[in-house]
């Protein structure tokens, strides 16, 4: 498994509902719910993955960035996430 380095990560609540500009599928099957997105960079690779994970923490899928403001912008269109609701990790 590849290291990664977290940047950011927020716990969703009632306020950031999916907007349906992105459906996530894994095997078809649309996925469970995200209750937890975290930003982070694998190391060595200069670009930034917008992880959605479920409320044990595990990830369910995964987008490609090339600017972290473009991971912030995904999560702002996908579940109205604005820029200062992030934790800085």
């Amino acid at each position: 498994m590849r290291q990664t380095n977290l940047l950011h990560r927020i716990v969703l609540n009632e306020g950031h509902q999916p907007t349906g500009f992105t459906r996530h599928t894994r095997n078809g099957l649309p996925l469970q719910s995200t209750t937890e997105l975290r930003i982070a960079q694998y190391y060595g690779d200069p670009s930034y993955y917008l992880f959605y994970c479920d409320a044990t923490g595990e990830e369910l899928t995964d987008t490609y960035h090339d600017t972290v403001d473009s991971a912030f912008e995904q999560a702002r269109a996908e579940f109205g996430v604005r820029p200062d609701e992030w934790q800085q990790a």
